[in-house]
Parts: structure tokens; C-alpha cells; sequence
């Protein structure tokens, strides 16, 4: 629906978007900037709907025609501004969807907003086409800029733009929204929630995933083969894992949250503080069996694939490695 009330986390900021509604203080122009999976374009997305409805509050009514409209993704003065080539969104791109556009007053609502979704992908060049547009906007129009890191623009750019920087989320309200939302158990919204880090993208990919347990028993089938010197198996199972290739980030992190498991074990073996809590026999048979050298080295290296995959090392070869 596209609404303030269905956020989890972000509190200040909605907070001051809905003030700035209230006193009629609406900036032209907005950049939401934080990690993928923070929630950037829902609050956007929620931020341009209450602008353009029809009741004039700071939650969308969602049953005007504005909101409708909205909702079935056919709003005629809510546009997204997208890249036309693979280099990026480019000068064109912004000439063409947003500054020709921009002038042209709004077909029936109050405002005419341009939502650039994937803001990382705009050019210095385009930078400066939106420049101008930024500058001096039509009193009507509003740009909304997502992206994950503000420094990447530049900084006449920055300079003109309310930015609004969405941080981790507090895991006990992902929690509460997976036990709420989503029905999940207990152990299972724990276990999810500790996992996404404060991100409730991240903890909606991993409950969605049908590869999620898959990865996970052979994460753990890798460990029983560490500790009964089995290379054979590791390497095939290194290999299988490898596979996922577009689920590399879940599988790291889960290598390293059961390997922090296993060292909260040996160091305290307190269940609460357990992320895999639905695996604890497992955690303790391993945490019995395997070395703190061994379980440090695994960590280390763990951390040097992490970086390395970020520059395009090869990820399957880096996996076949990683136990050796």
C-alpha cells in the first residue's frame, strides 16, 4: 500500500517527512541514501504518494484517485526517471525524462515528482544536466534521488538536496515485524533478524529464499567434514555451495554467523545469544570439536573473501580454499 504506517524502523525520518508535510516546508528536492534492502524506496514511494493525495495529510488516504492511481502504478505526475543504456543513466536520460518534462505543469494533481531509483547509476555528466533543473525548479516540481552512498554525487548536487540518511533498524523491531507480519516462529524470527543486521531487505530475502536451508545444511555438512579431515567431501561440497553464485552474500553470511555461533558456545554457552538457536545440538557438537585456531582461521579467511568477491575474484575458487 505504500504507506508510512507499514515502515518498520525509521522513525525520525518519517518523522520529519511528515513535519515538513504538515508545515507546508516540502523541499524540490530529496536524496534517501543507505545500504540495498534499507527501505529507501519505500519511504520514497510513501513520501510521493501522501504528497499527491488527495486528503492533504501526512498518511495517504489510499482511496482517493491519487492513491489509486498510485497504487496500480499509473500515476500521471508521479514519474520514475531510468537509465535507457547500460552505461548508466545518462545526459539524455535526464534531459529527456525529467528536465523537458519538468516544465510542463502536472496533469491533475498538486506536484510533479521525479523519483530516480537508482541514483548510483547517474553520470557525472547527467549530474550536471540535473543540476540545472535542481536549481531552479518549477514551484510544482520535486525530484526524490535513491541512492546508496551520497558522495558518489557531486557536490553542487549534495548542496541542494535535503538529505536523508537511512541507518541500521533496531533487530527487535525486524523481529517483531517477522513474528507479526510474516507469522514466524519465535527461534525463526530471531534467527532472521539477527541475520539481516538491521536490514528488513535482507531479512525478506532470506525468508523468501527456497535456497535459504539448502546452503545452510551444506554449510554445516562442510564443517562435519573439516572436523573429520574428509577433503574429498569438502571440495565437493565447497563446489556445490559455489553454485549459488547470486546468493554469495547469504552464504558468507551464514558461514560467519555459524562460525560466531560456535565461539559464543566455547566462550560462554549461553543460548540467548545464539543466532542459529534452531541448530543448537549441531553448534554444540561442533564447538566440541573444533580448535579456536581452527575456527580463527576460517573466520580470517572468510573476511578476505568477503573483499575479494568484491572486486571480482573468482567466488567459486575462493570457496575451494576456504577450508584447506
Amino acid at each position: 500500500m505504500n504507506s508510512f504506517n507499514e515502515i518498520v524502523g525509521h522513525e525520525e525520518i518519517i518523522k520529519h517527512i511528515k513535519s515538513s508535510i504538515k508545515t507546508d516546508k516540502v523541499s524540490h528536492a530529496y536524496m534517501f541514501e543507505g545500504e540495498e534492502g534499507i527501505g529507501k524506496k519505500c519511504l520514497a514511494n510513501a513520501f510521493a504518494k501522501t504528497l499527491q493525495c488527495e486528503e492533504g495529510k501526512d498518511e495517504p488516504c489510499n482511496s482517493c484517485s491519487s492513491c489509486k492511481s498510485f497504487d496500480s502504478q499509473n500515476h500521471p505526475d508521479i514519474k520514475y526517471v531510468v537509465a535507457t543504456k547500460k552505461t548508466g543513466i545518462g545526459v539524455d536520460d535526464i534531459r529527456e525524462q525529467l528536465n523537458m518534462d519538468i516544465n510542463i505543469k502536472p496533469y491533475r494533481y498538486r506536484y510533479k515528482i521525479y523519483i530516480i531509483e537508482e541514483g548510483d547509476l547517474v553520470t557525472p555528466q547527467a549530474q550536471n544536466a540535473l543540476l540545472k533543473t535542481i536549481e531552479e525548479p518549477p514551484g510544482y516540481g520535486i525530484i526524490i534521488i535513491i541512492a546508496h552512498n551520497s558522495s558518489r554525487f557531486l557536490p553542487t548536487v549534495l548542496s541542494r538536496c535535503a538529505i536523508l540518511s537511512l541507518k541500521p533498524i533496531e533487530e527487535e523491531k525486524i523481529k517483531s515485524y517477522l513474528i507479526e507480519e510474516e507469522k514466524l516462529s519465535q527461534v525463526k524470527a530471531h534467527m532472521y533478524a539477527s541475520l539481516s543486521r538491521g536490514n528488513i531487505g535482507k531479512a525478506k530475502i532470506f525468508l523468501s529464499s527456497i535456497e535459504f536451508e539448502e546452503i545452510r545444511n551444506d554449510i554445516i555438512y562442510a564443517i562435519d567434514c573439516i572436523i573429520e579431515e574428509n577433503d574429498l567431501e569438502i571440495l565437493e561440497i565447497a563446489r556445490k555451495i559455489g553454485e549459488f553464485k547470486e546468493k554469495s552474500d547469504m552464504a558468507l553470511d551464514l558461514m560467519v554467523t555459524w562460525l560466531r555461533d560456535i565461539m559464543v558456545i566455547k566462550e560462554i554457552n549461553d543460548e540467548k545469544y545464539i543466532i542459529h538457536k534452531d541448530k543448537y545440538k549441531t553448534l554444540l557438537k561442533h564447538g566440541q570439536l573444533l580448535s579456536y585456531n581452527r575456527i580463527s582461521v576460517l573466520m580470517s579467511r572468510l573476511e578476505d573473501i568477503q573483499k575479494n568477491i568484491k572486486v571480482n575474484v573468482n567466488y567459486q575458487l575462493s570457496l575451494e580454499t576456504l577450508f584447506f
